[in-house]
């Protein structure tokens, strides 16, 4: 091929090729999304949960003994060596450090039972009850009777006691005591004495 020829054939390749349109440029495409909105709810069951003491020991401090001293007495004294006058008498005796109203005291005992949960309307019936057999706490013949138990709690005081719930954290348990009356009417013995009982009852209400 001449010169002329090739001149002529490179200049008609470039013809062509500047006739061909550019390319366009590549569409990038977004990723899809879509969303929605769920709805949640929780239906929680009515549960109690009691703490209670299973086992209770009662010990009561020791008073000192003591000496009451009823002051002067005049007494008429026979030949035969029989004497009459005042004599000391139950209805008459001083009083000594330790005396009881009666012969009965009411124990109170603080912090007794929690008690914490969910119910329908946030509250709780709590009650004490002293069973059958469960009234006597006996050493040999000596007897300590038990009755008259309460409640006690900062939502009121009696045999039952409607309480708030605060939710089933530990932390919000309601809390509270119990008072039981003692009566020492036949308690001649020193040591232990066992067999009383009282019973709680946590509930719905």
């Amino acid at each position: 091929m001449t010169t002329i020829n090739k001149i002529k054939a490179i200049l008609l390749g470039a013809a062509i090729i500047a006739s061909v349109p550019a390319a366009a440029p590549a569409t990038v495409i977004a990723g899809a999304s879509t969303k929605g909105t769920a709805s949640v709810e929780a239906t929680m069951p009515e549960f109690l949960i009691l703490h209670y003491y299973s086992a209770l020991s009662l010990n009561f401090a020791t008073p000192s003994s003591e000496s009451v001293d009823e002051k002067s007495n005049s007494m008429t004294v026979s030949w035969k060596g029989e004497a009459t006058g005042n004599e000391l008498a139950t209805t008459n005796l001083t009083d000594a450090v330790l005396e009881l109203d009666g012969n009965t005291t009411t124990v109170h005992i603080p912090n007794a039972w929690a008690v914490r949960g969910v119910t329908s309307n946030g509250k709780a019936g709590i009650s004490v009850e002293i069973p059958d057999k469960g009234d006597k706490m006996v050493l040999d013949s000596s007897v300590i009777t038990l009755s008259n138990a309460q409640i006690t709690s900062e939502f009121g005081k009696g045999s039952s006691v409607k309480v708030d719930l605060k939710g089933i954290a530990k932390s919000n348990a309601t809390v509270g005591g119990i008072d039981i009356d003692l009566d020492f009417t036949n308690a001649k013995l020193s040591g232990t004495h066992q067999g009383g009982q009282y019973t709680i009852t946590a509930s719905t209400i």
